[in-house]
C-alpha cells in the first residue's frame, strides 16, 4: 500500500529495471487487469500497477472521482516512490488519466501509451447508455452481460474471467457512479494537447466501446503525431482479450523509438 493525499493505493510491482511501466486500468478492472501484460514486460521494466482510487483494494479518494483526482492520485504515487524515468499505460478510462496526467508534462515522463483509450472529447454516450452504466456492475449476471454483450468481442474464460467479474463488483459506488455521471463527459482537449512525449495508440478493431473511427476523430487530433496500431478481432478489453499482442506492441514501440532502455 501506498499513502498518498488523495488515498491510499494497492499497487503491484514487479520486475526490475531503470524505466518503470506504470499501467492504469479501465472503469471497473484494477491493477489486475494488466496482470499479463506486466508479466510479459517484466523481464525488462519494473511494472507498476495501481488500484485506482476506489477500485480493487485501494482506498476512497479524498477529493473526488473527476479524471483530474485520479491523475493526481497517479502522480502522487509516482513522486512518493521517486520514479524518473516512467512510460504511462493507459486503458479505456485509465487513457483518460493518462493523458490529464502527461499533459501536466511531469518531469519524470519519458512516453505515453494508451490502449482503447478514452477520447479527449467527451464520450457520446447516449443518455440512456449513462444510466444503464450505472447499473452495469450491480451484481454478477449483469457484470457477465455487460462483459460479453459490450467489452468484448472475445469471450473471458476461466480465472481471468472470474477475476474481471470480481473486479467489476469491488468498486465503490462512487467510483462507479462518478465515471458515466461525469468523467466520461469531461472535455480534458486543452491538456491532451500539451502532451509532448512520444504516444502510442492501440485500438480494437470490434471495440465497441471507444472504436478507432471514434479515436481518429476524438483524440488522435490532440496528440503530438501518435502511432496507432488497430488489433483485429478484439473488443474493448484489450489488456484481458489480446495480453500477448499488446506486450509486444508496446516493447517493439518502444524499442523502435529509441525510448527503451
Amino acid at each position: 500500500m501506498i499513502e498518498t493525499n488523495s488515498a491510499v493505493l494497492h499497487v503491484t510491482d514487479q520486475g526490475d529495471g531503470p524505466r518503470t511501466l506504470v499501467f492504469l486500468h479501465y472503469w471497473g478492472g484494477s491493477g489486475r487487469t494488466w496482470t499479463e501484460v506486466a508479466s510479459a514486460l517484466a523481464g525488462r521494466y519494473r511494472c507498476l500497477s495501481p488500484d485506482l482510487p476506489g477500485w480493487g483494494r485501494s482506498g476512497p479518494s479524498r477529493y473526488g472521482y473527476r479524471v483530474a483526482h485520479l491523475a493526481t492520485a497517479v502522480g502522487e504515487m509516482i513522486t512518493a516512490l521517486a520514479l524518473d524515468d516512467v512510460v504511462l499505460v493507459g486503458h479505456s478510462m485509465g487513457g483518460k488519466v493518462a493523458q490529464y496526467l502527461a499533459g501536466q508534462r511531469p518531469a519524470w515522463l519519458s512516453a505515453l501509451v494508451l490502449v482503447a483509450p478514452s477520447p479527449a472529447l467527451p464520450m457520446t454516450v447516449p443518455e440512456s447508455g449513462r444510466l444503464a452504466m450505472q447499473s452495469a456492475y450491480d451484481t454478477p449476471a449483469s457484470v457477465e452481460r455487460t462483459l460479453d454483450q459490450v467489452l468484448t468481442a472475445t469471450a473471458l474464460e476461466g480465472a481471468m474471467r472470474e477475476r474481471a467479474i470480481a473486479d467489476c463488483l469491488a468498486g465503490q459506488p462512487d467510483a462507479r457512479a462518478a465515471w458515466p455521471a461525469v468523467a466520461m463527459l469531461e472535455d480534458i482537449t486543452a491538456t491532451t494537447r500539451r502532451i509532448d512525449v512520444p504516444t502510442l495508440v492501440v485500438a480494437g478493431e470490434c471495440d465497441l466501446v471507444d472504436p478507432a473511427a471514434v479515436l481518429a476523430d476524438r483524440l488522435v487530433p490532440f496528440l503530438p503525431e501518435p502511432e496507432v496500431h488497430e488489433l483485429p478481432a478484439v473488443g474493448h478489453l484489450l489488456p484481458l482479450e489480446a495480453p500477448t499482442e499488446v506486450a509486444g506492441h508496446i516493447e517493439r514501440w518502444l524499442d523502435a523509438r529509441r525510448v527503451a532502455v
